[in-house]
Formats: C-alpha cells, structure tokens, sequence
C-alpha cells in the first residue's frame, strides 16, 4: 500500500509525441546495440535507475583510457571528469555512504568502516526514501564485497558475486526481470589494481582494469535495450566512481586545491537520451600569485629595527591590517597549526600574557586551520576568532579592520574578503605598546611555530569599509588610485627581497631587519583567494548528489527535513 500523502500513476500514461521521443529512443538505440528492424513505441516511459559504482577510479585516469562503450554516452550525458568524493573521508565506506544517503559525513557520521557513531537512522538510505514513496518499487543490489552488502543491502534484493565479472553477469540476468525499477551493480576490481600496483594509466594491470570495466558497462547497456519492455521505459544510467586513489601527479598540474588531490579526483556520468551534452569541467580557481616569496618557518621573523615604531599601534583609533599567506604542512603534515604569530607589535606571545604589563599590543596568530585577532589594551583583553577556514596550499588574504562609532570600538575578520566575525573591543582601551613590529614569529613558552609564506603586507591608519576590503582584498600590490591611498601607513610587498631586508614602499620607508636564521625565498606560482573546497565542490558533481539525482528523476518529493546536501544536475 502506497503513501497516502503523496500521489503517484504507477503505469505509464501513452502520449504520442512524435519526432521528439523517437529520436530519444533511436539515440539510446545507436549507443547499444539492437535488433535491427525493431519498432520503438512512442510513449512516456516508465522512470528507472541502472547505478554503477567503481571503487579507485579516478577521472583524469579513465579520461585517457579507451573506454568506447561511456564515450558513446557522452552526447546524451551530464558528466565529469573532476567530480568529486569526500574530502574528510578514512576510508571508502564513508564515500559509498555519501552515495546512498545524500548527506555528508557531518550528518550521517561516518568517516571509515566503523558504523558505530553513525546516524543512517536519522539518514537513512536512498532505498528507503524510494520505498517510502513506493513499496512496490523492486530495487536490487549486486557486489563482491560482503561489506558494501552488509551496510547497503538488507532491506533490498541484494546479491553477493564472485568478482567485478559475476557482478555484470548477474545484472545481466537481474535485467531481464520485468518489474525492476532501481538496479545497483558495484566493482571493485579498478581499487584492486590500484592497490597493488598505482591509480594511474602508467600501471598497465590499472589501465586494464578501467578498460574491463568499460566492457562491463557495454554488456549491462546492452542488457537494458534487450528489455521486452525498453521501449515503455524511462532509463537513468548513473556510472560513477566512489573515490579516487593516491597517485602523485605532476607538479605542473598540482594547484594546490582538492582538484589535484588524487584520492577524491572521481568521474560520474547521467545519461538519458532525453539529454543534450553537458560537460562539467574544472571550475575557475582564481588569478595566480607568481614572485619569489620568504618563507617565514620556526623562530624566522622581520623587525622594524630602526624606524618609527609607534605608526604600528593600534591606539584607540581606527586601523586596518592586511596580509596574504600561504601555508605549508604544518608537524603533523597537515596544515592546522597550535597559535603561531604571523604579525604583531608586542615584546611576547604566550598564554600568561595579559598578567605582564609588557604583553600589551596585538597579533594576528593561526589557531587550528583557522586565524584568530588577539590584543591587550591598557583596560582589558580579548580576541576575535574567524569562523572559516583557511585555504590549503593556497594564498589566502586576511583582513582586520577596527572601527570605533557612537563610542562602540568594533573589530572585523575579514578571510578572503569576505566578512568571517566582528567583536566589540570597547573595554579594551589603547592598544599602544613599547614593542617592535614584526612579522612572523613572536616568543613564546609553548613551542608555536609557524610554516608559511607571507606577502603583501599592509597597515593602514583607517578603517577600510567593507566594500573596499572585498573589491582589493584579492589585488596584489597598492595602487595611488586606491580611494584610501592617503591612509597608507606601511607596505611590505616581501617579493624579490634580498637575504638581509623586508622593504617597505609605504610613505614612510619602515623597512624590517631579518632575524631567527637566514632568510629562505623560494619561487612560487600559486593561486590567490581561490574558493575553499566547499565552494568549488559546489561547481561539479560530488558522490552526495547521486541520490539526490535518483530521487528527482523517480519523483520522489523531496522533503526539506530529508536535509539532503545534493543537488541536481540538468542536462542542457
């Protein structure tokens, strides 16, 4: 018995359509082939899903495979070859259950294969969405491997094969079931090879078993025209893989954003007939900063040693400090690091600060994968902690203005341009301080090190709006046509230096003495305040819009407490 609050005509409705749906139809029919002669009916078929998951395929890889039986799907497809898998994930199970569900891992929580901390009761699987909405619908599943079964399988007709191979025999033999509406097939034999040997086309046992696959995918095809009922029926084949594998690419094509992170490099492929081609491509990242740049690492600092030192306090008046950088692995080869300074005024950095009167002054310090705004005034103490992440490997720009009106002293992060947290800093009174400007390291008791390169550098003796802050904050350089040009108080490009000297090309010529080792610069040609890997995951299709996919296409009526962070890909 169905639902009663949804309505449904479980059989198809016969609508002529003319040359429209016979080209749908005879489009499927050049791609599989068919007995030649054979009629095709002229109706709205009944919807249904054929899914193929592969484990370990990567996009760029199977890209450059020959792989005849996809291409032909390519004209009637949405599709990529830089889809994406989950970033955080351990281990694969945590990406199929990304597939099956339509919801992160922050949702159903899981990360790896222990299930004990999941949430697939309050997210369950893409099944029981589909079964909720229709009983009757008759969904198979067939694997290799016990443990896809035993996670996915239980409340479907599900089938454990021998290998990649009996998988796509049995989907044979699944196909020729007149009633089946939603038929999953997963392989795993392209992640074997991967494993044994390397996920890239260079392996030989790699390239074949894409190129198997690619036959598996042209017999189940076939299988699905040779229906009695195909021409009645509305197919959606979904090929994807679950993720990627590590392989180490060539640093020409390494941007340093999750696109050329191998292990969640992915490819998926929608076809209908009813689709015109509809390629998903790498999206635009952002402009590249190219220059010899100092890396600041360990105790490394720059110190306004000879110069006028109080320009650099932040008073009780309004200011604005700007800075671009660009984090390396930090020592637990990740890039979140424990309170490293990057830029301050004040004689030390370290938790007992605010109980010496020589910790007066401010500093702009990392805090996990995040920055964080930290002061002592001659009233009070505090600090204001961006709420977003940083980019990895990339140039982020970091923002922080204070602005004081009708008595109230506010200040603003801004990561990117983009406004991240603002906090009252009334009570904390004048911000001037004794110390010296540096750049880079601060002492402190609690062994914080930074691991970063930094640029760009400029303090301003205003508070830039936040228009402006978000028209210049990706601009490398100041220009006098800047509208707070007049404002300018230091800028230290820290490009092309020399061994010894940060130069400053502010008005005032506050140029900053090397210290804590001999000065490292390296060539770089990165991007600059390119979207994090949850925007650009935005731009192309991701293993948490595969049910959602499904479920628009079975029209099923999605639900907002479904809370489903898919999307739906249409073809154009």
């Amino acid at each position: 018995m169905k639902k009663k609050s949804f309505i449904k005509t479980k059989h198809t409705i016969v609508v002529f359509l003319g040359v429209l749906c016979i080209a749908c139809n005879n489009d499927f029919k050049k791609i599989i082939p068919d007995n030649e002669g054979e009629k095709i009916d002229v109706i709205y078929g009944e919807p249904k899903i054929l899914l193929l998951v592969a484990d370990g395929v990567r996009g760029e890889a199977i890209k450059e495979a020959d792989i005849p039986n996809i291409t032909k799907l390519l004209p009637h497809s949405i599709y990529s070859w830089n889809s994406l898998s989950e970033e955080n994930a351990k281990d694969v199970v945590s990406n199929w259950v990304n597939i099956f569900t339509g919801v992160n891992y922050v949702k159903h929580g899981v990360i790896d294969e222990d299930l004990s901390n999941s949430q697939l009761n309050s997210f369950p699987l893409i099944f029981d969405r589909v079964k909720e909405f229709d009983e009757d619908s008759d969904i198979r599943l067939i694997s290799a491997e016990n443990k896809f079964l035993n996670i996915f399988g239980t409340d479907v007709d599900s089938q454990h094969a021998h290998d990649d191979k009996d998988v796509k025999d049995k989907m044979i033999e699944e196909l020729k079931r007149d009633d089946i509406s939603f038929l999953t097939g997963h392989f795993q034999d392209v992640f074997k090879a991967g494993e044994s040997s390397g996920y890239d086309n260079s392996f030989s046992n790699y390239k074949t078993a894409i190129e198997d696959f690619d036959g598996y995918v042209g017999e189940i095809l076939e299988a699905v025209h040779d229906r009695s009922a195909f021409s009645t029926e509305d197919w959606l084949v979904i090929i994807t893989s679950s993720q990627g594998g590590e392989f180490e690419i060539p640093e020409e094509e390494d941007d340093n954003t999750i696109f050329s992170d191998p292990t969640v490099n992915t490819f998926t492929i929608m076809y209908s007939p009813k689709f015109s081609e509809n390629f998903i491509g790498k999206p635009y990242i952002g402009n590249k900063f190219i220059g010899d740049f100092m890396q600041f690492k360990g105790e490394f600092y720059a110190e306004l040693e000879e110069g006028d030192n109080q320009l650099y306090d932040l008073g009780d008046e309004d200011f604005t400090i700007e800075l671009k950088i660009k984090k390396n692995k930090g020592p637990n080869n990740n890039y979140s690091f424990s309170h490293p300074s990057v830029i301050g005024k004040r004689a030390h950095w370290q938790p007992d600060w605010d109980k010496e009167t020589d910790g007066i002054g401010w500093v702009v310090h990392l805090s996990s994968e995040s920055w964080i705004f930290n002061a002592r005034g001659n009233e009070g103490t505090g600090e204001i902690k961006a709420e977003d992440k940083l980019n990895r490997g990339t140039w982020n720009t970091l923002t922080v203005t204070g602005h004081t009106s009708d008595g109230v002293r506010t200040v603003s992060l801004y990561t990117n341009g983009e406004l991240s947290k603002e906090g009252e800093i009334t009570g904390w009174g004048s911000i001037n301080s004794d110390a010296k400007l540096r750049i880079g390291y601060l002492p402190n008791k609690n062994d914080w090190r930074s691991d970063a390169y930094i640029a760009d550098v400029k303090i301003w003796k205003t508070s830039l709006p936040g228009e402006v802050v978000k028209e210049y904050s990706c601009d490398i350089g100041v220009d006098p046509t800047h509208p707070y040009y007049d404002y300018l108080a230091g800028h230290w490009p820290i490009m092309g230096t020399d061994n010894t000297t940060v130069f400053d090309e502010g008005p005032f010529g506050s140029h900053l003495s090397i210290g804590g080792g001999e000065a490292v610069i390296e060539r770089l040609n990165d991007y600059i305040c390119a979207p994090s890997s949850e925007d650009l995951g935005a731009f192309v299709p991701r293993t948490i819009d595969i049910s959602t996919q499904i479920i628009s296409w079975l029209k099923v009526p999605r639900q907002l407490g479904w809370q489903l962070d898919g999307r739906v890909w249409l073809g154009k």
